[in-house]
């Protein structure tokens, strides 16, 4: 067979294997991307050989990048806006908190292992983020309340922008010898802000266009978009990840938008309450829409942790060791997390300890230093690639357990339910209410009716006999 032919009976191969690991985590709780990265670590240079990380060099920084966008623009439909606003202020609280925490401790132990202060910290900034790539797959099959879903996918979309702005001033100040705390604090919110604005400004204007122009749902021509919005947010100095979230945000609440508007411009007191309810708006997006992008969804995240698996190397004895010490250190860090006790309390405690998985963002930077030609930047990316899969194995075998101390009842929601389904039950559900709301309406009026008609007869009935 030719190259062509394999390589797409590896894509069919690793795309069914993909889906009976999902069976898996929803049949038995053990998380799919874990037989994931096996299976790349099986194929990769460290096993059979069948693939190496340079097979792959050319497409991996775009597939990489466009595989954490997307996962954004996805998992922001899960993201209800009430609970975005409520979990807002928490989110950065625990993001700061556990992202710095993480760094000290990643740090420390590039320090004792000898390695020069700068390369140590540039370690701390680069492990310091949980994985959006990691967290939004794993909630989005998982039965949790809007406010855990928002407060971890926030959080997994801020620590990215921390490790990506940190850890390029620590690489400028290598370059150059040159840090400034200012500007690099000054980054951060430019890159925030310019992201969220233009990813509202964004979700506005495909609003209208869909609504005034279009006025049909095109899948393919959303995603173009989305490209479009990143590529424009990146040239303009900010985060293309945090504009894809926040597209998703607008796309996925429209209703309660448009609404609220219409509301805001309405005088009669009878639409404001209807406005604030949702009842005014219209949803630019569908059931099938949201599926669809799921579906795409799923097979990035599939390849991805294939890639993941396919980067491990353990030959070397020092870096394997450095990087399981580091992967038990951040698991560690985020299980005593005071901050995370005060905010979410002991309910969801289990499932927001095990999302420390590093993942996309740890290993773009690595490949960023190797690239700049960094005096120990290979060893760097050696460490970077060793915990990333061993904070996704431990972060896994957390879920699993969390997950089956769980009550029984509530696992069988977990493995029957994902977000369509519940989205669709509580569709059939809200039209059920009505149904009943209406009949109770109708039966009503026909007794008014009735006892209209008892009354009329009644009154001839009175004037024959007189």
């Amino acid at each position: 067979m030719d190259v062509i032919t394999i390589t797409l009976l590896f894509v069919g191969l690793i795309l069914f294997f993909g889906s009976f690991a999902e069976f898996i985590f929803k049949r038995f709780g053990i998380p799919d991307v874990l037989f994931l990265i096996i299976l790349g670590f099986i194929i990769g240079p460290s096993a059979l050989g069948y693939v190496s990380p340079t097979d792959l060099q050319i497409i991996a920084p775009i597939f990489t990048t466009f595989t954490l966008v997307f996962l954004l623009f996805d998992g922001a439909f899960n993201i209800n806006l009430a609970s975005l606003i409520k979990e807002f202020t928490d989110s950065i609280v625990l993001t700061g908190w556990n992202f710095f925490i993480s760094t000290i401790v990643v740090t420390s132990i590039m320090l004792l292992f000898g390695f020069d202060w700068k390369l140590s910290l540039l370690a701390g900034f680069t492990l310091g983020g949980v994985s959006s790539s990691f967290v939004i797959p794993v909630l989005k099959q998982m039965n949790l309340s809007p406010k855990i879903f928002s407060l971890l996918t926030l959080e997994s979309a801020l620590t990215d922008v921390f490790s990506i702005v940190f850890s390029l001033a620590v690489i400028q100040f290598m370059q150059l010898g040159d840090f400034g705390l200012q500007s690099t604090f000054t980054q951060i919110v430019a890159l925030f802000a310019v992201g969220a604005a233009m990813g509202i400004v964004a979700g506005v204007l495909w609003f209208i266009l869909v609504v005034k122009v279009f006025k049909e749902h095109n899948y393919m021509l959303t995603i173009a978009y989305l490209l479009v919005i990143f590529v424009v947010t990146e040239f303009l100095q900010g985060s293309g990840a945090i504009a894809a979230l926040f597209f998703g945000l607008v796309l996925n609440n429209s209703r309660k938008i448009s609404s609220i508007l219409r509301g805001i411009t309405s005088t009669d007191a009878v639409k404001k309450e209807m406005a604030i309810k949702g009842d005014l708006g219209i949803s630019i997006t569908t059931r099938n829409e949201e599926f669809f992008y799921n579906q795409i969804s799923f097979f990035l995240k599939t390849f991805f942790f294939v890639y993941i698996g396919i980067l491990i190397d353990i030959r070397d004895t020092k870096i394997l060791i450095i990087g399981i010490l580091i992967s038990v250190a951040v698991m560690l860090s985020r299980r005593s997390s005071i901050i995370l006790k005060k905010i979410v309390g002991q309910e969801h405690k289990g499932i927001i300890d095990s999302m420390f998985a590093r993942g996309l963002a740890a290993a773009a930077i690595a490949q960023i230093a190797v690239q700049s030609e960094l005096p120990g930047a290979k060893e760097l990316a050696s460490i970077a690639y060793v915990v990333i899969t061993g904070t996704i194995i431990l972060a896994s075998a957390n879920i699993f357990i969390d997950r089956w101390r769980a009550p029984k009842t509530q696992k069988k929601e977990d493995i029957k339910k994902n977000p369509i389904q519940k989205r669709i039950e509580a569709t059939n559900q809200a039209i059920k209410i009505k149904k009943q709301e209406i009949t109770k309406k109708s039966k009503r009026k026909k007794s008014r009716a009735s006892k209209k008609v008892i009354k009329k007869v009644n009154k001839k009935t009175s004037k024959t006999k007189r």
